[in-house]
């Protein structure tokens, strides 16, 4: 195992060692390695996700990274379920959160899918709420994984995650309301979905019309034209 040793700020657990094993992705706004976090308490599997040093670019990855760190930090109780990544350690650089083996939903036999999953997805994205949660980014399969050891859900990549504190708020009910059509989304591409499924599914939030009109343009021709990603980059990639 090739190996590279970073000295972490204690703001997620203790000071400790990341060692890793390989680069799984990278972007314009940083890379993403798997290895080990050892600490005094254990050697565990590992994501690092590293920022972006490019100057224009930096200040995006960071609001990002902050997104997903926040977010993580909210939904410690789920992390220690193993429903989410744990976030193990943070640094001005970078950030390390635990790897959960799992697989990714796209990938998973359609006829092998148990309808049960989508029913405890919308409940884990009932338990975010609670928390102050909402994700913003469930309409990629690839964020959705299939636990190996009982094929529950779990979800991974927080960057475009929104916390609350007001969980009654419109806003935060209806974003939290699009976490829940998009899961049905992906339930759709297995299995029939119910009346009252078809119903959520059929009913576009205000700010989803808008971005479709809008936003998805500029996020098209700035992410294509502008950092030369290609077609479909992101939505059946792991994010580990």
């Amino acid at each position: 195992m090739r190996s590279a040793c970073y000295k972490a700020k204690p703001q997620a657990n203790s000071f400790g060692k990341f060692e890793v094993e390989k680069q799984l992705k990278s972007d314009a706004f940083g890379c993403i390695e798997i290895g080990h976090w050892v600490n005094a308490q254990g050697n565990t599997p590992a994501i690092r996700r590293k920022y972006t040093k490019v100057a224009w670019l930096r200040p995006i990855a960071l609001i990002l990274a902050n997104n997903e760190k926040r977010a993580l930090r909210k939904l410690g109780a789920l992390a220690t379920a193993g429903q989410v990544p744990q976030l193990l350690a943070v640094d001005p650089d970078f950030h390390i959160r635990s790897f959960i083996e799992a697989e990714v939903l796209y990938r998973m036999d359609k006829q092998a899918m148990p309808r049960q999953f989508y029913q405890d997805g919308m409940e884990l994205i009932r338990k975010m709420r609670r928390y102050g949660v909402c994700n913003n980014d469930l309409a990629k399969q690839a964020n959705w994984l299939v636990r190996t050891s009982d094929g529950k859900p779990v979800l991974v990549d927080f960057q475009l995650a929104l916390c609350f504190k007001d969980i009654h708020s419109k806003l935060f009910l209806t974003l939290c309301r699009e976490d829940l059509r998009h899961i049905l989304k992906h339930k759709r591409d297995y299995y029939p979905v119910s009346a009252s499924e078809r119903k959520i599914l059929n009913k576009k939030s205000l700010p989803t019309r808008i971005w479709m009109a809008t936003g998805k343009k500029v996020y098209l021709f700035w992410t294509r034209k502008v950092l030369g990603w290609k077609d479909r980059t992101g939505p059946y990639e792991r994010d580990f």
